[in-house]
C-alpha cells in the first residue's frame, strides 16, 4: 500500500483520493494547504490525517506519493520539490507551464529514480 499526500484541496482531488482508495493500492495520510483549516475542513472525511500549512514540513512527513492539484502555476515547484525530496509525483493536468519544465521533472524524476505521472 503506497502512502499518498494530496497538494490541492478542491473536489478534483476529492474524487482522486476516492478513485485511489478505490484501487486498494494508495491511502491518504497527509494534506497540504496553505490554510491548516483549509486543510483539516478537506482531510474531515478521511481518519488519521496529518495536516500542514507548510510545504516543507509536508515534504518531510512519511509518504511514498503525491498528488498535485494546486493551481497550475505551482506545479512545476511543488513537483520539483517532492522529486527531490524522494516522492513519486502524480500532476493534474496541465503538467506545468512551459516545455523546459517539464523536461527538468522528467530528469529529476530520472536522477532519483522515481515516478513522474501526469493525468
Amino acid at each position: 500500500m503506497l502512502k499518498l499526500g494530496v497538494i490541492g484541496t478542491g473536489a478534483i482531488s476529492h474524487h482522486f483520493i476516492e478513485a485511489a482508495h478505490t484501487s486498494g493500492e494508495y491511502q491518504l495520510v497527509a494534506v497540504y494547504s496553505r490554510k491548516l483549516e483549509t486543510a483539516a475542513t478537506f482531510a474531515s472525511r478521511y481518519q488519521d490525517i496529518q495536516l500542514f500549512d507548510q510545504v516543507a514540513d509536508f515534504f518531510k512527513s512519511s509518504f511514498d506519493v503525491v498528488y498535485i492539484a494546486s493551481p497550475n502555476s505551482l506545479h512545476f515547484v511543488q513537483a520539483k520539490t517532492a522529486l527531490s525530496a524522494g516522492k513519486h509525483v502524480i500532476l493534474e493536468k496541465p503538467a506545468v507551464t512551459q516545455p523546459q519544465e517539464w523536461l527538468n521533472l522528467i530528469q529529476t524524476a530520472d536522477e532519483n529514480n522515481l515516478s513522474l505521472i501526469h493525468i
